[in-house]
Formats: C-alpha cells, sequence, structure tokens
C-alpha cells in the first residue's frame, strides 16, 4: 500500500470519527493554486480555511496523483 493511500485512509477515517460535513479533493495547479470541485481556483490557505468554515475536510493532491 503507498503512502497516498495509507494517507487518505487515515484522513478518511478521520471523517467518519469526526461527523464532518465531508470531504473536497483539491487539485494542486502548476502556478501555486489549487482548483476545487466546482472548478473554483484559489491559493491553498484559502482553500483549507474554506474547509474549516464549512465543516468539510480538505485534501489536496497533486495533478498526478489525481490520475491513479
Amino acid at each position: 500500500m503507498g503512502v497516498m493511500q495509507r494517507d487518505l485512509e487515515r484522513r478518511l477515517r478521520a471523517v467518519e470519527a469526526a461527523g464532518s460535513a465531508g470531504i473536497e479533493i483539491w487539485i494542486e495547479q502548476d502556478d501555486g493554486t489549487v482548483r476545487g470541485p466546482r472548478g473554483e481556483q484559489m491559493m491553498r490557505e484559502e482553500a483549507e480555511a474554506l474547509g474549516r468554515v464549512s465543516g468539510k475536510l480538505t485534501i489536496v493532491i497533486s495533478e498526478t496523483d489525481a490520475r491513479l
């Protein structure tokens, strides 16, 4: 099992335990921003803050990992 898969499983267990409002997966872009599930683009810190406010766990992955 790869590091990425173990990390994702750990985060998903944390979501279940915390009763989170869900998860959002964001994709890192070449320009240093991240792209959200609805196409929005912002800095990683902004996406993580938005996740905290909404109660969702924010997971940021590379475009390469997104293709796996």
